[in-house]
């Protein structure tokens, strides 16, 4: 998916661990504020991007450039959705959740048994949002970008950034977070959010649907109408897993091969596209009703 998302559950299983901030110099951190201050100007206020990078709260993590420079998406044990149990799970949310589905379904033109089975590979269901700081996570990426500050942590990793094949995912991971930070903060201004309050996935994803910031201002969806996308809320989440697919293209009356395609726009993974299909293919032979 355009915004990089990937299984918030496992991600908490494996890394909360590993939560240690490292030292960026005063200098460097100064030079990336004045960046970010320029880039934003006129969107957001100098004072609001001040308090950020002058907090306490501000961590650095070089383990996350590291990790997403070594994630290999394929080994995620995705079958673990396709057991009895996960099922009864999602026939239950489908059940519990009907009429909402159906409402949804038919204003989107999305099926409800896909986005049932997008809600429980992404968060199983909201209970695994991750436990990461949002804005630490991006400025940690972003940042890592710089070679100075970055290139000690990849050689403590076995890391080579000469390798053209690991300097071009480096410094595109690095723009791309530089990016989604800018949007992240815009998204707290304008809706009154503490910044370091909102966790979500190792690599910057947060909500029920694991969306980064510029899906949440592209495809975020406002379903209750109290004037904020909340993505912990249910019905705005679905909404907006929904909304996402609808403008990427996906329509009901299409093929399995064209709905995976869809699928893989919001998370590049064949194997999570599969597996949120077969899991929609055994909720309709269920035959699940309001």
């Amino acid at each position: 998916m355009k915004k990089a998302v990937f299984l918030a559950f496992l991600l908490c299983f494996l890394f909360t661990s590993n939560l240690w901030g490292e030292s960026i110099s005063q200098q460097a951190l100064k030079k990336f504020q004045d960046r970010v201050e320029k880039d934003l100007q006129g969107k957001v206020p100098p004072s609001f991007i001040e308090k950020i990078f002058s907090s306490t709260e501000l961590d650095f993590y070089p383990q996350i450039m590291v990790k997403s420079l070594t994630w290999k998406e394929a080994e995620l044990p995705y079958y673990q959705f396709l057991t009895p149990e996960r099922l009864k799970k999602a026939k239950e949310f489908l059940k519990s959740h009907y009429h909402l589905l159906s409402q949804i379904e038919k204003t989107f033109g999305v099926d409800k048994e896909v986005l049932v089975g997008i809600f429980m590979v992404e968060t199983n269901f909201g209970e695994n949002t991750g436990n990461w700081p949002v804005l630490d996570v991006l400025y940690s990426m972003a940042i890592s970008g710089e070679k100075e500050i970055f290139e000690p942590y990849a050689q403590k990793a076995n890391i080579p950034l000469n390798d053209t094949s690991i300097k071009t995912k480096w410094q595109k991971r690095s723009r791309w977070a530089y990016r989604e930070l800018l949007y992240f903060i815009q998204i707290c201004y304008q809706n009154h959010w503490d910044p370091f309050s909102i966790k979500g996935s190792l690599f910057g994803a947060f909500g029920y649907p694991q969306f980064v910031p510029r899906s949440y201002l592209v495809y975020g969806y406002d379903w209750d109408k109290d004037g904020v996308v909340d993505l912990y809320n249910v019905e705005d989440a679905l909404s907006s897993i929904a909304n996402y697919l609808k403008k990427e293209g996906y329509k009901i009356s299409a093929t399995e091969e064209e709905k995976k395609r869809v699928i893989m726009r919001y998370n590049h993974s064949e194997p999570y596209a599969n597996t949120v299909l077969a899991i929609a293919k055994k909720l309709r032979r269920l035959q699940v009703k309001d």
